[in-house]
This record gives structure tokens, sequence and C-alpha cells, in this order.
């Protein structure tokens, strides 16, 4: 029995020279007279984990060389499928994307325990390429293929052995002989040569078929219009279920090549790319450091943020020391992460008894002097800069020397925290978002004294506990609050000047957002956001919009979902949704609009608002926030506009199809940008002067994510 390795570490990615010299692979091992059987496996405990994303990347850039990865195909179909002697994929770990595929090509396919399966492509964009539409659905069914391809979501090795994706799980290291075995078994007509391209027996009837495809259907199309790949993709499922595999084939082809062109495509292949560039820092990650393990985090504070924190460690196996003030509230933040893992539980994600296991970890505690032996200690407080110095205070005193000393501040400047410290430039910032055992992004901020090993140590924390970090340098709001900060403004704006919040909402939301902008109000708190916003209007009096709407309703007590009132009313947390208060507003409406006529002077001789299109509401409310994204570039706050871009995406929930507020706005152009910008400026004031990098990049024709001409080090980092 012939085997053939494939090794391109670190996942064994199926780049144009691999598939190439797979053919010719295959083509010696059919004329070898000595060989009556074929593994394909990979090397490294892998088989594949899918396509080569770069050469993706390049067809979306339209920088693809000649080679048409279709043909491929041609020899899955000819060489591996319906080849002479049969083939069986030996699978490690890995079967993902075009791995599956190849596997799925095979006669049968072996694999071991914690091997994962699955077809996730329409997360970067693109449909399957290589015969997945067609073989997924005739192996485990059509409703199992879709919620696979579809939703992208991989199983495991037990349940592909149920469903008959693969036909053996062995352990690992009987993987290759007893896949030598199977194929010599097949080759010798013990056992059969299946050939998943001409399966039937698994496909439903026309009945089932027509409700089963209409359902996904009404997916797909709902996201038509931004996220085209869903609906392509289901075109040729469709076109393989009832014109045959040959013909199903032939439209995957034409889908994927349509899809790939696609804005959505070149959006979530630039995001891919950038959240795996995040931890890549100059001076840290280049200079030949090693993190120092972090096993033990003191974290100082039990409420939502604190606990959610410590419940992100110990789903990583990181023990934490949890530090209140009284008995009460450390009962109360130790209730807070077991339910959170009780959570993880009620949705199947871990079992009771893992659970349990991982409550144990935390370490509930009224004093300091447990932190004596922390790797790390995250102050998760209110935002009280004196409460935080006293706070710092106690830690350097007791924590070991080479611990982190981390504040997870949101808004206060990190130098004034660390200004009563011995050693300030042992202090760094570790934001991470609410709720924070479930929200990826971690800002880790930095001053200019922060020692690299220090955020060395942060970014390998920020890897063992799964998130993804964006280094970013020390300023009002750090990287998404800053940037984000007029995107409330210039919806509060839009309101005053007439228009319907809940429209505005709606707009935001079909754009791709997860929720608008006074949705958003109601779920995070408004008095959060008035004590968020006075730090803007404070830092950058020059180009922000004071309203008195959002101040008005606080002080009214509309909180939103704490005080059960705010822009909605009826709130479902586990729906998600609200009901409009139409009513309720009424009157902060109409205040804040009268309050604001002299102040915005359109509409002041009392002529009607021009009519505003959903696409003048969008570029009203994120031009402004790509002019922030810009100023940020110039000032160095980030060291690229991919680090941006993620942290749009996964701060703010920015859509990833659109790639990321930079790359959003390299879509749109700069020109266009600054000339909207510009106009509004006239009308509205500061909140919309673009700024000198936008007004560069448009006058010079330049990217904005190429980022500022070399010239004078003004950077943040």
């Amino acid at each position: 029995v012939g085997v053939i390795s494939i090794t391109t570490p670190p996942v064994n990615a199926l780049a144009i020279p691999v598939l190439e010299g797979l053919s010719r692979a295959m083509e010696r091992a059919h004329g070898d007279a000595r060989v009556v059987g074929i593994v394909i496996t990979g090397t490294k405990g892998k088989f594949s984990g899918g396509f080569d994303i770069t050469q993706l990347k390049l067809r979306t850039e339209g920088r693809a060389g000649p080679t048409n990865i279709a043909d491929f195909n041609q020899v899955l179909n000819r060489l591996v499928e319906a080849g002479q002697k049969p083939t069986v994929a030996a699978i490690e770990n890995l079967a993902l994307g075009g791995g599956l595929e190849l596997a799925m090509a095979c006669n049968a396919r072996v694999a071991t325990p914690k091997s994962q399966l699955g077809l996730p492509e329409l997360q970067l964009g693109v449909i399957p390429g290589f015969g997945g539409t067609q073989r997924l659905p005739r192996l485990v069914g059509l409703p199992k293929s879709l919620e696979m391809i579809m939703k992208s979501k991989s199983i495991g090795a037990e349940e592909a052995l149920t469903l008959g994706l693969v036909d053996l799980v062995v352990p690992a290291d009987q993987l290759l002989s007893k896949a030598i075995e199977l194929a010599r078994q097949i080759a010798h007509k013990q056992k059969p040569k299946s050939m998943a391209f001409y399966k039937s027996d698994k496909l439903p009837d026309d009945t089932s078929f027509k409700k089963i495809i209409a359902e996904a259907r009404r997916g797909a199309k709902r996201v038509q219009s931004v996220m085209p790949h869903l609906w392509l993709c289901l075109d040729a499922i469709e076109a393989g279920v009832t014109k045959g595999a040959e013909e199903g084939l032939a439209v995957e082809k034409v889908s994927f090549d349509k899809a790939v062109t696609s804005k959505a495509c070149k959006g979530l292949v630039s995001f891919f790319f950038a959240s795996r560039q995040t931890a890549a820092v100059p001076g840290v990650t280049d200079v030949g450091l090693i993190p120092r393990p972090t096993q033990c985090v003191g974290v100082v504070g039990g409420g939502l943020m604190g606990s959610g924190i410590a419940t992100a460690c110990v789903m990583n196996g990181v023990s934490v020391i949890l530090k209140e003030i009284n008995q009460t509230f450390l009962d109360a933040g130790m209730g807070r992460v077991k339910a959170n893992l009780q959570s993880q539980v009620a949705k199947k994600r871990m079992t009771q008894t893992n659970a349990d296991r991982l409550f144990s970890l935390v370490q509930p505690s009224l004093s300091y002097d447990d932190f004596a032996k922390v790797d790390m200690a995250i102050e998760a407080v209110i935002e009280n800069l004196e409460l935080k110095r006293k706070i710092f205070g106690d830690l350097e005193r007791v924590c070991p020397p080479g611990a982190i000393l981390s504040t997870n501040t949101s808004t206060i400047d990190i130098t004034k925290i660390a200004a009563g410290m011995k050693s300030p430039q042992r202090l760094v910032g570790a934001h991470f978002f609410s709720p924070a055992h479930i929200m990826q992004l971690f800002e880790i901020i930095r001053t200019p004294n922060t020692p690299p090993q220090v955020l060395c140590d942060t970014l390998g924390f920020s890897k063992r506990i799964k998130k993804t970090p964006v280094v970013v340098g020390n300023c009002t709001g750090f990287a998404v609050n800053r940037v984000f900060f007029p995107y409330t403004m210039s919806a509060c704006l839009l309101v005053d000047l007439g228009c319907d919040p809940f429209a505005i909402d709606n707009t935001i939301k079909q754009f791709g957002m997860p929720m608008g902008p006074f949705r958003l109000n109601d779920l995070v708190g408004t008095d959060i956001g008035v004590h968020v916003g006075k730090n803007f209007v404070e830092d950058f009096p020059d180009r922000v919009y004071e309203t008195r709407l959002i101040p008005s309703m606080m002080d009214a007590n509309r909180l939103g979902e704490k005080s059960g009132s705010g822009f909605y009313g009826h709130y479902s947390t586990k729906r998600g949704t609200a009901t409009p208060d139409v009513h309720g507003i009424a009157p902060f409406l109409a205040a804040s609009r009268q309050a604001a006529r002299l102040k915005l002077k359109l509409n002041a001789s009392g002529g009607p608002l021009p009519a505003l299109t959903s696409n003048d509401i969008v570029e009203m409310i994120f031009f402004p926030v790509v002019n922030e994204a810009c100023r940020c570039l110039s000032e160095g706050v980030v060291g690229k506009s991919g680090d941006l871009d993620c942290a749009s995406v996964l701060g703010m929930g920015f859509p990833a199809f659109r790639g990321g507020v930079v790359h959003w706005g390299d879509e749109i152009g700069a020109a266009k940008i600054v000339e909207r910008l510009r106009q509004w400026a006239t009308l509205y004031g500061g909140l919309y002067n673009p700024c000198p990098y936008l007004e560069d990049c448009a006058a010079q024709g330049r990217a904005l994510a190429d980022g500022p001409i070399a010239g004078p080090d003004r950077s943040k980092l």
C-alpha cells in the first residue's frame, strides 16, 4: 500500500504546490504495479486544515496566478475517487475545508478520536470548491450537511462515525496501520469500494427536499444582498440533488467563482488575516522574548466584569483568587462565576463534572495576602481613580516582583492610575469586553514606559485564555471606545434633526451590526453611556456633539434594561428582543430637539428636514467612525490598520463581512468620505471635520490601510 503524506505545517494547508504534488504522487501510485491501495495522510498530528487561504486572499485582490484550482476536482474524481486502486484517508485531529473534501473523495476514511471534521468555507465568504457541496449530502444526508456547511459547524469523530462520514475511529498510534489494512481489504474486495460522488441512498425524496431547501433558502435570502455566498452555496447543493453530482459540481465551480469576487469574501478574508496578526508586536514579539507562564491570576472585584474575567481564566485552566471587600459581595461574585459556568452546562458546552472542577479553581478571598502567589493581578472595580490608586498600592506591596499588575479600566488614563506606584512602569491595561468570558477581544494598553517583557507576558496570557489581543497606546477610550465615540453622538444628532431613533436602529442593524446605537444604549445602560461620553467631551471638545437626549433620560431613571425602561421596554433576555417605547420617550425627544434647534441651525426657520435614505443614515453614523479610526492610525494608537479592523468587529460587532472599519472605509474610498464629511461639518460642526490623514489619503489616492507615510515618530506605542 502506498502512503502519501501532506507536510505543510502548521496545519498541512493545501497550497497549489501541494495539490500539484498530490496529483503527481497519485499518478505514480496508480502506475506502480507493486501498489494495490493508497493511503493519504498528514504529518505532525494533522490531516489537513484546508485550502491555502493565502491563495484565496490573492484571488480576492485579483492577484491569483494562472493555476485554476477547480482543475483539482478532476484529480479528485479521476485519481482519488474513481482510480483503479482504492484510496483511504487517514485523518488525525483535523480535516477541515479542502482537507475534508479530499478525505471525502477517498473510498474510505479512518479517524482518530479527537478529530474534527467540517466545511467552514462560508466563514470566509466562499463555498466548498473541491466537491464538498456534492459529497457531504451524499455521505451524511441533506439536513446534517446543510447544518455543517451553512453554519460552518464541525463535528467530532464519534458523530462522524455514526453519520457514516468516517468508517473507523482508532487510536492515533494505530491510525496508519488500520488505514493500510482497510486499503488492502478494499483492494482484495473484502470491503466495498465506496464512491461518495455517486451515492444517493441518503438523499431525500422530492417532497422532503423541496421543504428542506426552501427553509434554507429563506435564511439565505435575508442576507443575500450583502453575503451572496450562502445563496450561491445552496445553488450548488440543489443542482447536485436534483440534476446529479456532475451538474452540481459544474454549478459549484460557477458559484465559487462568483463568491470569491464578492465584497463579502474580500472583507471576511481580510478580517481573517487581520485577526491572526494582532499578536505580532514589533519590539516585543520579534526580539526573542518568551512569555512567562500565567498559572494563577488575582482578580480584584467580583462584579459582572470581575466574575466574567475569573470565568474566562478558569475555563482555560488558570486558577483564580477572587478578592472582594466583604463577605456579601464575595458570595455574590462567586455566585456569578458559578452561574457563568452553569450557563455553559445548560448550553451543553461542558459537563456538570467539568463545571464543578473549574469552579474549584476559584479561591474566594477578603485579603490581599493571598495575592502573594499570583502571576498576574487584574483590577476590575468601578471607574474611581482614587480607589484604583489605593488598590495598586496594596497590590504592589503584596504581589511578587515579577507579577503583571493590570487594570481593566475602559476610560481612565493608565499613567494617572500608576502615578502613586513605586514602579509605575509595571502597570498595564488589560481591557476585557463584557461579558468577559464570552467576548473575544482583549485590549492591552501600554504606556511609553511599559517594559517589552510585561507586554510579552500579557500577550502570552491572552493566548492562554483564548482571547484575540490588540496592543493599544494609552489614550482616551483606547481603541474601540475611542473609534466608536462618534457612533452614538452622530445617531443622537440625527434624532435631534428629527429622525426616528427606532428607524436609525433598524437601518444600522440591516447594515450588519448586532443592534443599533439606541438599543445598545439600553443594553449597556444610559448612565454608563453618559459617564463614558463625558471623557470624550472633556478631551476632544472640538469634535463632539452634545445632546440633552441621553442625559435627560438618565435623570429620569430611564437607564435601559437595568431599570426596565430606556428607548425600549419589555426586554426579553432570552430572545434579546425589546419593544420600542414610542410614547415613553416622546417628551425627551421633543425637549432635546427644541434645545438643539439653534445649535444645529438647520430647521431653525421651521423648514422640513431633508429626506434621508438608509444609506445617508449609515454614512452619517459610520463615516465619523472611519474618520476617528484614521486619527488613531496617524497618532500611532495602534500599530496597523488590521488591529482596528479586528477590534471593531470583535469589540463592537462591526460586520465581519465588511472587513472592519478601515477596510470598509477603503471600499467606500477616502475621497467620497472626505467630501461627505466636509458637507456635514459645514452644517453640523466639528464632529464631522475630516482629519488630516484622511484628507491626505483622499488627495493622494492612497488606501487608509497603508498607514501614515514614515516621518517623525509620533507613535503612542
